[in-house]
């Protein structure tokens, strides 16, 4: 019996396996200068070690059977409840029992009362007063008790003086929760420093970092901390978007495509806001080409969505790389998923502008009256440029009668009026009766 019961009471034999990668905390300052290992060892030595008594120990056995071989969580806290402890150890010792089953049943409130109590009586045995502490404070961070997980995660911290990087990444992440971002720093710093002394690298002290700094507007900062990242762990593929993103936030632009184009080599841009950064920041860099057939790309394998404004930034790229015919193309495009009438004919006007500066005048004047029968505005501007298109195709006839129409609109007047005439004696050179 007695084997039986040490056994038991010097093994952690109930796990309690919490969900605390988004774990919350509240506003609660740590004391980071932790006691030495000969301040810890000779706290171990000096606390007292006890065992339950015979009579609650029974109990431990039946509700600890109940629970690992017939999965009755239930009735394991009703023996427990029903222990009658009356002990400070034995109450401790119970209550330790009974919060880890409470939490395993989801009765979380009710587990973190019965582990704060055993953990605030102090008269576990230091294995067992370390783990209380740890359970306090992550069934606090569970259930958004931010203060007392803060606290509790303070006071495991001094009485273990162990560097625990998941520990120092819990607290990181209960300042943020909290909007004290400032608060953030430390504790991810000593994360990512207790990491690397057991020769391993995490990428969630680095987020908590950056997300500090960029919730503060501090982007040079964030920066750093991506740069310094990558160092490390280049193979984070949302990294090297975030510093693409975060050099344009200040506007060093040369950096900023630099780093997009070494991630969209590399396969690790994805979304479709990505890409159009990417295509953005070569038209930034007066690389249009490279912008339009990075978002043409894009488009036509689903990666972006086809709409309007998307395809008008593919033909305006394209435009201002004087590839007119290509241009012209993505107009076309742009007009067919145009949404309203005004939009598609301002696109079809942009087609035929292009065409027409393509040197394909049939074609820009088709565009054109698409245009028009699509309510451009200023149809004056229109009926010009189809008297352009006509003029150059020297189909002399047809650019007379659309300069006729354009002479209608008091803003196109004057400019008409100076092309009839152009177009007459161009028209009388070449033979060509009007």
């Amino acid at each position: 019996m007695h084997k039986k019961l040490t056994a038991l009471i010097s093994a952690s034999v109930l796990c309690t396996a919490m969900a605390v990668a988004s774990a919350t905390a509240h506003a609660q300052e740590i004391n980071y200068n932790l006691p030495s290992a000969e301040q810890v060892q000779a706290a171990k030595d000096a606390r007292r070690n006890q065992v339950v008594s015979e009579r609650v120990g029974r109990r431990l056995i039946k509700a600890l059977d109940m629970y690992t071989e017939e999965e009755n969580v239930k009735g394991a806290i009703a023996e427990l409840e029903a222990a009658g402890a009356r002990d400070s150890f034995d109450v401790a010792y119970v209550n330790r029992f009974l919060g880890n089953l409470y939490a395993a049943d989801e009765q979380f409130e009710r587990a973190i009362q019965l582990v704060k109590q055993a953990a605030d009586s102090n008269e576990l045995g230091w294995t067992d007063h370390a783990s209380v502490l740890k359970l306090t404070a992550d069934l606090a961070l569970q259930t958004e008790k931010y203060q007392l997980a803060l606290e509790y995660y303070g006071k495991w911290l001094q009485f273990t003086g162990e560097r625990d990087p998941d520990v120092f990444m819990r607290i990181a992440n209960a300042y943020y929760e909290l909007k004290q971002f400032d608060k953030v720093i430390r504790p991810a710093d000593l994360s990512i420093a207790a990491f690397r002394a057991k020769g391993e690298e995490n990428r969630n002290p680095y987020i908590l970092k950056i997300a500090s700094y960029y919730e503060r507007q501090m982007y040079a900062e964030a920066i750093k901390v991506l740069e310094a990242g990558l160092n490390v762990l280049p193979g984070e593929k949302g990294w090297w978007s975030q510093l693409g993103m975060m050099y344009m936030l200040v506007e060093d632009m040369d950096k900023a495509l630099q780093t997009m184009e070494i991630a969209y080599l590399a396969g690790y841009l994805d979304k479709e806001n990505q890409f159009k950064a990417l295509a953005q920041l070569y038209s930034n860099n007066l690389i249009p080409y490279k912008a339009a057939t990075i978002m043409l790309k894009h488009l036509e394998s689903g990666d972006i969505e086809k709409t309007m404004r998307n395809y008008q930034m593919v033909a305006g790229n394209f435009e201002q790389s004087r590839d007119f015919a290509k241009a012209a193309a993505q107009f076309e495009k742009a007009a067919q998923y145009a949404e309203t009438r005004k939009d598609k004919a301002e696109m079809y006007r942009r087609q035929g502008s292009a065409l027409l500066r393509a040197e394909q005048y049939t074609k820009a004047a088709d565009a054109f009256l698409k245009a028009l029968d699509n309510g451009i505005e200023n149809e004056g501007r229109v009926y010009m440029s189809l008297t352009e298109a006509h003029f150059y195709n020297n189909n002399f006839r047809e650019a007379l009668k659309y300069v006729q129409e354009a002479k209608k609109f008091s803003n196109e007047r004057r400019n008409a009026a100076n092309w009839e005439t152009y177009i007459r004696s161009k028209a009388s050179n070449r033979g060509v009766t009007l």
